[in-house]
């Protein structure tokens, strides 16, 4: 079995998501990778200099969250590796899951209305879902 990949980035949602992770992995004795992918695309057309500071400051953000989503791996006997990535996260998401042969990937649905979000219930994209599966057999968990 490939590992689980938990994509999280902070917040309610994401403990959600990396508790069903990190419980998957146990249940599987997989490997479990949680993933942070820093993505300043959210931001209207800025200077070269804006967006290399935005997003130097997102991948800080985000080794912090995922050395958090670490401990709690290991407060269930989890080894867990931690990556951050950079990128356009659906095609970031799927260019990781290739590279590490991923069996699984789950993923957090975050519960507001605040703003766009990449996985909200309503926007998640089914497409996404069936591409992922289809193109890569990679088998998605969306934790609500």
């Amino acid at each position: 079995m490939g590992p689980i990949v938990c994509v999280t980035r902070g917040g309610e949602a994401s403990l959600r998501t990396q508790e069903r992770a990190i419980q998957l992995a146990c249940e599987h004795k997989a490997a479990l990778i949680f993933l942070f992918v820093a993505d300043p695309g959210f931001i209207e057309p800025v200077g070269d200099e804006l967006a290399a500071a935005l997003a130097d400051e997102l991948k800080r953000l985000g080794n912090q969250l995922l050395c958090i989503a670490q401990s709690r791996a290991r407060v269930h006997k989890v080894d867990a590796e931690v990556v951050v990535r950079h990128g356009p996260a659906r095609r970031t998401i799927e260019d990781f899951l290739r590279e590490v042969n991923a069996s699984a990937l789950v993923l957090g649905v975050p519960h507001t209305n605040l703003g766009a979000q990449t996985f909200a219930t309503s926007r998640a994209p089914q497409y996404f879902v069936q591409e992922i599966r289809s193109t890569n057999g990679v088998e998605i968990l969306l934790v609500e």
